[in-house]
């Protein structure tokens, strides 16, 4: 039976691309296009860009058609090629033999990394085709979702000795780029396993299990260096195997291998060597949003239930993505996630559609701009918990969201609640610390800021610390908020639609500044109003983005013109520039800090060229280049 593309594209839920249909793998999720298939005379070719196994492939696009299940011609075959193949595991690498290719996969299964060897050619998956280069993303270990879902963990030298340990049945994995690569962003992933590590036979094998060791110190649950006996010079696991090594030895070898830290010195501190700082500049400090949420930082935002944490919270996350003000200040502009534990979407939806109209944005627009939204009532929302052994662990859940977290980049992570979150005691402080640092991991990953949702105990709302537990959550996160209720004074009526944010904490930057709220049309707003603080920003932030444009474009010897007709008219010139993207900036406001730089005289017109035919260019006024 043959259908035409688009009827397959149809039954399997892809796309026609050209003259083949991109498609869903078999267990990928509906967005993924890793599958393409081709039209022949009387049949059809599958291939998967994903690494999956064609004839599985095969079989999967016939159930979906409801075409008979396709058998292979048979051929004779002797017993040495039939034992070969019962072996399931590849042969060794010839020089001559062709290149072999392995896919790095995502928690969920999605493709991510491609490597072929010889040679350590690496490609990343775009959703659609493989494109040249590694990921901007962090390295993620090789058979991840089989890692994850394993206590113990062998980690080999190479893939190929990855995929011939895997056959006898152990979960197990490596790094890519080979030996000596094993990096600090890997590490997170085996965080509470049984870590063994199998060494190749040679000096660089060596070093590079004693680096996988030391990386894993502190985050594995244990570490055993396992030497195999018998290897030949830079020898390893495959050949090991391939000498008659069985899955049964391997176990009994696995369960004598001696502890790592038994025998190991402990490494050397790594002392900062400051001695070149007298000649280097001084690095600036990176925000959030400036003098309130340090970037690559996690924070506590505590408020007694109903107070608006939520809402205050949701509004900066669309002021991040939106590039629009929040209380006065202007959020980094970029991605932002939302994982809310309290509430349905039907009540996430009717809250940012106050939001959403307030800034006079678009849900599709929200979205194209990176607001990622996951509503997790009535779920488990669990991101940490304290295992037996009374250390804090994280879960699925948070391995997920790190995991997306390094891929998007988000400014800004919201966890909606902390009580929903933490599966631990609030009043130990060593839990809290551990909670925090998981946090902190989070913030470093995404490199941005994490912001926790929290509730006071009775204690901390009399106390006004708004904190719960142990005081520990003050010092535990570099910056912290508490929203609560605006006492009457006497005499005076309570007005239940104020509400004061104190910023109880700033670990970079100035203490002690609160802001009085009003509830206004499903927002809190500024009591001043929150229009007219968004319009002094966005003002102020165009001026300094047309000027230092302009000093930029002078430097570089190319002139802008203050004349709307000209080709090189600066608003309309500057607007293309990154700076003003970033802010999301548009031509209409950069005509406008034209207009206002004039009348302070901070810019002005300066004429060059022939006296007989002169030009005119806008310049900076006075010395302020």
């Amino acid at each position: 039976m043959m259908l035409s593309l688009q009827q397959l594209a149809s039954a399997l839920g892809g796309e026609v691309s050209g003259n083949q249909v991109l498609a869903p793998g078999p267990d990928h999720s509906p967005d993924d296009r890793s599958m393409s298939i081709k039209l022949g005379f009387d049949d059809y070719i599958v291939h998967s860009h994903a690494g999956d196994d064609w004839k599985v492939c095969r079989d999967y696009i016939d159930e979906k058609i409801g075409a008979p299940k396709w058998e292979p011609q048979k051929k004779a075959v002797n017993d040495t090629i039939v034992r070969m193949a019962d072996r399931a595991r590849k042969p060794r690498a010839k020089a001559d033999s062709p290149p072999a290719t392995y896919i790095y996969k995502l928690a969920n299964g999605t493709p991510y990394l491609r490597v072929v060897r010889p040679g350590f050619y690496q490609s990343h998956w775009s959703g659609s085709t493989w494109v040249n280069g590694a990921p901007k993303g962090p390295k993620i270990p090789y058979r991840l979702p089989e890692l994850l879902a394993a206590d113990d963990v062998l980690i080999v030298e190479g893939e190929k000795d990855a995929d011939n340990v895997a056959a006898l049945g152990f979960a197990v994995t490596t790094n890519s780029g080979g030996a000596g690569k094993f990096t600090l962003d890997l590490a997170e992933h085996f965080r509470g396993k049984n870590v063994f590590i199998l060494p190749d036979n040679d000096e660089a094998g060596s070093d590079h299990a004693k680096q996988v060791a030391t990386t894993l110190r502190g985050i594995a649950r244990s570490i055993r260096l396992l030497e195999l006996s018998g290897l030949p010079p830079k020898g390893d696991v495959s050949d090991w195997i391939e000498s008659g090594g069985t899955a049964e030895q391997l176990t009994n070898l696995l369960r004598d291998a001696p502890k790592y830290d038994d025998d190991q010195p402990a490494p050397s501190l790594a002392w900062l060597d400051i001695s070149s700082w007298d000649h280097a500049p001084v690095p600036e400090r990176k925000w959030a949003i400036r003098d309130r949420v340090p970037l690559m930082q996690a924070g506590l935002f505590s408020g007694e239930g109903g107070t608006g944490k939520s809402i205050i919270e949701l509004m900066k996350n669309v002021a991040h993505v939106s590039g629009k003000d929040w209380l006065g200040s202007l959020p980094e502009p970029g991605p932002a996630f939302y994982l809310g534990a309290e509430d349905d979407k039907n009540e996430i939806h009717i809250r940012l559609a106050a939001i959403a109209k307030h800034y006079g944005v678009t849900f599709k627009e929200l979205y194209a701009g990176g607001l990622h939204v996951l509503p997790l009532l009535g779920q488990d929302a669990t991101l940490c918990a304290v295992s037996k052994s009374g250390t804090v662990e994280t879960t699925d859940l948070y391995r997920r969201l790190y995991e997306a977290a390094g891929d998007i980049k988000p400014k800004n992570i919201s966890i909606d609640t902390l009580s929903r979150a933490f599966a631990g005691n609030e009043i130990d402080r060593v839990q809290v610390y551990a909670f925090a640092m998981h946090m902190q991991a989070l913030a470093m990953v995404a490199q941005g800021s994490v912001t926790v949702l929290s509730h006071p105990s009775l204690q901390g709302i009399n106390s006004g610390s708004g904190l719960s537990g142990s005081t520990a959550w003050h010092g535990a996160f570099r910056f912290r908020q508490y929203l609560k209720g605006v006492k009457a004074g006497d005499g005076e009526q309570p007005d239940n639609d104020l509400r004061q944010l104190e910023f109880k904490k700033n670990q970079y930057g100035p203490l002690g500044e609160s802001i009085v709220l009003r509830y206004q049309n499903g927002l809190f707003l500024p009591e001043a109003g929150v229009s007219d603080l968004d319009k002094a920003t966005r003002t102020a932030k165009a001026e300094d983005v047309f000027l230092d444009e302009l000093r930029r474009f002078e430097a570089q010897g190319r002139n802008v013109s203050d004349k709307a007709t000209a080709p090189n008219y600066a608003p309309t010139v500057f607007a293309r520039e990154d700076d003003a993207k970033k802010y999301r900036l548009r031509k209409p406001e950069l005509e406008q800090a034209m207009r206002d730089l004039f009348k302070a005289d901070r810019i002005r017109i300066e004429n060059y060229g022939r006296p007989s035919r002169p030009s005119y260019k806008l310049v900076i006024a006075g010395a302020q280049l």
